[in-house]
């Protein structure tokens, strides 16, 4: 009986050394050829891109099986593409993953790794001096002991050999000191590098490998080959820098991109092109089923009470308030003309940068120029002196210069100097006002005129006068256009009464309370304007500060 499981055993064995025989021949018969491709353009969508490979290459005639190692293992096996000369017949493009081949490392990670072993050897070293330092100093307390048990000792003695164990205790406890600050300095760089290697490993994935299988019927030299696919873990975020000399130059807006990728490919010295086009999304237009009407019987829900939720709102972009900003007294400098064309198709927008460009797949956003544009701007100042007394340089730009971009955060720059943040909206028709930063130049005071102010009573009645002046002064040898705004409260109850006295030229929106003044001054002048207005209410009651 065993003998007959054992044969069984052999059989089943050898069927299967035969089956995987039989495959071997079968995979063998068509020559495998390793190429050594290099990535030469990347065309970057929002959330991932296409890499295109190229490669010259050498081929029998026959059937041949090429190799392309070292592609990323997010690669979409439905988007692999290969373009072949003429004479060459693509009969299939597979993929498959090869566990026992080992990853080429980049040399900033063989470099750590390196530095990781020489740290461990300088650990090591430390600690087998402490351990010697605490072993002499065991020694040293187990022989402190002076003279017989019985026999006293000379004070001579005593005071030399006090003085050798206080020389020799401080010289161990300042050699434990050095070495165990010089071991925490040395695990503290080891667990950077630690933490460095780590990010890398625990990113690194299978080595994916496309198959290529052509034919030819006759040997061909040096004929050029393409595979080209999608992939993930991809992307590009734009943004923008806003650029202004002075008042009297156009706006300069500069487009720029963040890519970052952790494809597991290196991008060397790669023409880019970022597109706006998501290939995720389908392409097929969807088709309308017919709808059918059918009679139902109701349906009888238990009452129950429902909470309500809050009514989300609607996000907003603000206009930039400005931040303190000084001139830059540096010599001029010149910015980047642009690397990129700009495309625009009734799909998407494009960009081919005309620069080569290294993006390693780190994960790290990599900054990459696109274009320039001068666009005209219109320049003035606003000034609110009710809440801050410097006056702020803005510029109004038309929304339909704007409506080709796409959506992003914009530093702003105003006379070399960074002024802050604004949003860009490139769906936005409207006009987009932005704040260039602050100019000391112009004073601005805001006071209230006391004897043209007055509080009194008139019954059960409190009335309040207030009349306000606002002074600007334009320190700056050219003239300026100005606007001022101001208010007036606003009452909520009936039995408190506002009534505007005097505008004082200024355009009143009564819905607001908002009163605007657009003030022309010349140089090195001055000028103020007024306005007056009366507030009543119940004297037993208070209101709140205005």
């Amino acid at each position: 009986m065993e003998t007959f499981r054992f044969n069984k055993y052999l059989i089943a064995v050898s069927v299967l050394l035969s089956s995987c025989w039989f495959c071997g021949m079968l995979y063998a018969s068509e020559p495998e050829q390793r190429v050594n491709s290099n990535i030469t353009n990347v065309t970057v969508f929002l959330n991932q891109a296409q890499i295109t490979r190229s490669a010259k290459i050498s081929l029998n005639a026959g059937v041949t099986q090429l190799v392309f190692d070292r592609i990323s293992p997010y690669v979409n096996l439905n988007s692999l593409q290969v373009k072949t000369e003429s004479n060459v017949s693509l009969l299939s493009v597979s993929q498959r993953n090869n566990f026992l081949k080992d990853e080429e490392k980049p040399k900033l990670i063989i470099d750590l790794e390196d530095s990781l072993q020489v740290i461990k050897q300088q650990l090591e070293t430390v600690r087998i001096k402490k351990e010697a330092l605490y072993l002499e100093k065991e020694v040293l307390l187990s022989n402190k002991q002076i003279g017989g048990v019985n026999s006293g000792v000379k004070i001579e003695d005593l005071e030399d050999a006090l003085a050798l164990f206080r020389k020799r205790s401080i010289e161990i406890g300042e050699e434990l000191l050095k070495h165990t600050n010089n071991e925490i300095r040395l695990k503290l760089i080891q667990q950077k590098l630690q933490a460095q290697w780590d990010s890398y490993n625990n990113g690194r994935s299978n080595i994916v490998e496309v198959v290529v299988t052509l034919k030819t019927l006759s040997a061909v030299n040096n004929t050029r080959i393409e595979l080209t696919y999608l992939t993930g873990n991809a992307a590009w975020k734009p943004f923008y820098d806003i650029r202004v000399k002075d008042t009297k130059s156009a706006l300069q807006l500069v487009s720029k991109a963040y890519i970052t990728q952790a494809t597991g490919e290196d991008w060397n010295n790669v023409i880019l092109k970022l597109s706006t086009n998501n290939p995720n999304e389908g392409s097929t237009k969807p088709e309308l089923n017919t709808l059918y009407l059918r009679t139902q019987s109701p349906i009888v829900y238990q009452k129950r009470e429902i909470m309500a939720l809050p009514q989300r709102k609607a996000s907003e972009v603000e206009t930039l308030a400005g931040v303190d900003s000084r001139a830059s007294e540096a010599p001029m400098l010149f910015y980047s003309q642009g690397n990129a064309i700009e495309l625009q198709s009734e799909a998407n927008i494009e960009f081919n940068v005309t620069s080569a460009y290294s993006i390693p797949t780190d994960n790290n956003p990599h900054q990459v120029d696109l274009t320039v544009n001068n666009i005209h701007a219109v320049y003035a100042y606003g000034a609110v002196p009710k809440l801050d007394k410097d006056a702020f340089v803005t510029a109004k730009v038309s929304g339909n210069d704007l409506v080709n971009q796409i959506s992003g955060d914009a530093n702003v720059y105003f006379d070399g100097t960074y002024t802050g943040k604004t949003y860009i909206n490139g769906t936005s028709s409207d006009s987009l006002l932005l704040s260039l930063g602050r100019d000391k130049r112009i004073q601005i005071q805001r006071t209230l005129l006391k004897d043209f102010s007055s509080k009194s009573f008139s019954g059960g009645t409190r009335k309040e006068l207030s009349t306000w002046e606002v002074s600007i002064r334009n320190t700056r040898k050219e003239p300026i256009v100005i606007v001022v705004e101001d208010q007036i409260p606003l009452s909520t109850e009936k039995e408190i009464e506002v009534k505007l006295l005097s505008n004082g030229g200024a355009a009143y929106e009564e819905t607001t309370g908002k009163l605007t003044w657009v003030l022309f001054l010349e140089g090195e002048k001055s000028q103020s304007v007024k306005f007056s207005f009366e507030v009543k209410y119940p004297k037993e009651k208070l209101i709140n500060p205005y």
